[in-house]
This record gives C-alpha cells, structure tokens and sequence, in this order.
C-alpha cells in the first residue's frame, strides 16, 4: 500500500466515521432518555433524504438549503415519536422493540410507494459528479463530516454547559429524582425528541449527496446505530463519536488493503472484539477502587 492510498483511505475514514456517528446521534439521544430500541432510526434518516431529494427536485435548492429545510420537516414527526415511544409498558426495551419493527415496516412500504425502489440521489446542485478534495475526499462527503463534527461540538458544549443540558443528563439518568429536584421531564423529553428528530433530517438529507436512498436503506444504519450506540456507551457524545471514528477508518483500511469483500467481516470482528473488551463502551471512566 502506497503512502498516497494510505492517506487517502485515512482520511475517507475519519470523514466517514465523523457521519457514522451523526447518523447514529439521534437513536443515542432517545435510547439515553427512554431506553427505547428504536428499530426505526434508519426509516427516520431515509425519510429525510427522501424529504431532501423531493424538494431539491421540485424547488431547485442546493443541499446548503436542503439540510436545514429536511431537519424543520422532521421536527413533527419526532413529536409523534415521542408519543408512540411513551405506549409501551414494561419491559421498555422489549416492547418498543416490537412496536418500531412495526414501524419501520410502514416507513419502509410508505417510501416504497411514494419513491418506488429507484436509487435516489441529491445532486449537488448542478447535477454535476461529486468534486473531489484533497486525497479524493469527496466535497459532499467532507461537507456532512463539517457538519457531524460541528454538531458534536455544539452538543457537547450544550450538555456540560447549560442548564437544559444538565436536566437532560438527569432526566436520562433517572426521571423521577430529577422531576422531584424540578426539572420538567415533560418538557425536557419533548425538546430532546424535536432535536433528535431534527438531527435525523440533517443527517438524512447530507447522507443523501454522496449515498444512493432506497426504502430499505434504513437497516443498515439502524444497525448501525445500536452498534456504535453500545460500543461508545449509552449518552456518551465522545464515546459515540469515538466508535464512529473506529468503524470508519477499519472500514477505510480494510478496503484500501484487502478491497470490499472483507470490509463487512473485518468490521463486525472488530467491533465485537472491542465490545468483548471494553463492555461499559469507549466513554466510560475507570471504576474508582
């Protein structure tokens, strides 16, 4: 392997694994505060490229417009989420797991019969093939990698820093202590699903500009997402990011070096050898002694 291909590989990996981990960012945020397992995540994220892509081609907007228009479009259908998530009864882990396989069926049919099974893709504005960067990095790729990153900054800083930041960790932590010391669960919960639906939509809608949109596109970034969601640690932002950054340069090297058919069996390795090892997930600290 060339110096040339070694960079470029590490380079598409840290991008890719930068997006891994927004994509995943959503289900994180709901799995911290309901211990729901939302089988749907991936339905959610397709739908906002698929909201995406329809008004590119009905409006003529460039993805800068598509990505903020895609997440305000999801914003009621994570108020809705939150609604059919706070059903299930005990055990919430098992129930709700019923109850959004059901609902990923739907979104998938839904999109099956608005979008047919054609690939879909964003243009990127022009209709003109992905501009590439330096060592081959695509611009569309770098551009929602920008956008991942910036969004893990603002969170982060938004959880340790804020007030809204503190009673979500609460509210995650355990509800009914932190709405006896008066936070608002209520309202806490609503806004974390209007963001996490939100951040759906983006992170859908740049998806979109360098990966082909079919209706069941949705599965593999579900799984996906319950990966690097336990891998990092449940309501860990670096552990998540962490995992994201792992998966995509294992990837990213393993295609440089033993191409694309040993992509999948080296990546499921790795990653349940680093479960096996690091069982509480990358972010946690140390037990004090």
């Amino acid at each position: 392997m060339s110096l040339t291909t070694l960079g470029h590989a590490i380079v598409t990996g840290l991008a890719s694994g930068v997006v891994y981990a927004f994509l995943a960012l959503p289900f994180a945020i709901i799995l911290a505060l309901t211990r729901a397992l939302n089988l749907a995540h991936g339905e959610l994220v397709v739908l906002g490229g698929y909201v995406a892509y329809a008004a590119g081609r009905a409006w003529g907007l460039p993805p800068v417009l598509l990505v903020p228009l895609a997440a305000v479009a999801l914003v009621p259908v994570g108020l809705v989420w939150r609604a059919l998530l706070a059903r299930p009864r005990e055990p919430v882990e098992l129930n709700s797991l019923v109850l959004t396989f059901g609902l990923s069926l739907l979104l998938q049919n839904a999109a099956l019969a608005t979008w047919s099974a054609d690939y879909r893709l964003i243009a990127g504005g022009t209709g003109a093939p992905a501009a590439a960067l330096a060592f081959g990095l695509s611009r569309e790729r770098a551009a929602a990698a920008t956008l991942g990153l910036g969004v893990f900054l603002v969170l982060q800083l938004v959880l340790t820093r804020t007030r809204w930041g503190v009673a979500l960790r609460a509210t995650s932590r355990d509800a009914e202590t932190a709405a006896l010391m008066g936070v608002n669960t209520d309202r806490v919960s609503g806004a974390s699903f209007v963001v996490a639906a939100a951040l759906a939509g983006a992170g859908g809608a740049s998806f979109a500009t360098f990966h082909y949109l079919h209706p069941a596109a949705g599965v593999e970034l579900t799984l996906l997402a319950i990966t690097l969601a336990i891998l990092g640690g449940i309501g860990r932002l670096p552990g998540l990011l962490m995992g994201g950054l792992g998966v995509g340069l294992i990837e990213s090297l393993t295609l440089a070096w033993a191409g694309p058919r040993w992509r999948e069996l080296v990546v499921v390795a790795a990653l349940l050898g680093a479960l096996l090892v690091r069982a509480r997930g990358l972010g946690a600290r140390r037990a004090q002694a």
